[in-house]
Order: structure tokens, then sequence, then C-alpha cells
């Protein structure tokens, strides 16, 4: 039997993922409907159903991963957890343009992996998505994500 949840996760709709970003900016519920020149009614409405399926995506990400969280916040797209199958540590992340990523805590070797590329892109897109400054462009990925990560969970914390 499938589990009905699964077969309805709806990733945000695109004025959901406007508004959602809005408030992520620390906006206030009457300067996102100034701006988007609807009501706050509008603005509330559509808020709750953005982090509702912000929240979705998230558990199920931990869902397929087996990950037991322990922190968790739709308004992030963030979500903090451990992983008894690898035994570390690990994170969903939710942005827009990246979707849902899984990242587990390693000390990797980044500059010999095939992902290098792809994990910096994602990383720095995660960066300028939740507005928060880049420490050192010459950071390995595995660095980034640890300082990004550190300042998610201070945020939530």
């Amino acid at each position: 039997m499938y589990n009905m949840s699964f077969l309805t996760l709806k990733y945000p709709s695109t004025s959901q993922m406007e508004i959602w970003q809005l408030k992520r900016t620390q906006l206030t519920g009457k300067q996102i409907a100034q701006r988007k020149q609807i009501s706050r009614a509008a603005v509330s409405k559509t808020l709750k159903e953005a982090n509702k399926r912000v929240m979705a995506l998230l558990e199920n990400g931990a869902r397929m991963n087996k990950l037991h969280l322990d922190l968790l916040s739709a308004k992030f797209g963030f979500a903090r957890g451990y992983s008894h199958v690898f035994k570390v540590r690990a994170y969903i992340t939710y942005s827009p343009t990246n979707g849902v990523h899984v990242w587990y805590e390693h000390k990797g070797i980044c500059e010999n992996c095939e992902d290098f590329v792809h994990c910096r892109k994602l990383l720095l897109q995660e960066y300028k998505e939740r507005d928060l400054q880049v420490p050192n462009n010459a950071l390995r990925p595995t660095t980034l994500g640890e300082i990004l990560f550190q300042e998610l969970e201070e945020m939530l914390e």
C-alpha cells in the first residue's frame, strides 16, 4: 500500500515560491501584499500552502534517505538529521532553483571528486538564495557546506 502523502507530493507553485522567497527576506505579510498587489489574507493563505509543501518535501527527503530529523524549518527550507545507515549527520535543503538536496557530513577530498563543480555550484546558489555571504570563494564545497549549515542551524535555534 502506498503512502498517499507521497503520491500527492507537490512542489510549490510559482506564485507560492515568489511569496515564500519574499517572506524569507524578512518582509512582513503587509509588505508582501503591497508589493504583489494582493490582500494580506491572500499572502497568508499562499504562504501557508507553500510552507506545507516545502515541509512535505523536506520530510519526504528524510524518509527516502532514512534520516531521523531533529531540526526542521519550512520557512528556511532546511532540515537537519542523522543517518543511522551512514552514521553521520545529514542536512536537507530546499531552494526554488536547486530543488531538494540531501547533504551528508563528511571530510572529502573535494579536489579529486567528480562532483566538485556541481556541489560548489549548488552550495553557492544556496548562499545566494538565502541572501548569505559566502565566507571565502576559495573554500572547498565540504567547508562551504559546513559553514552554511551552521549558519542555518544558528538562525533556527
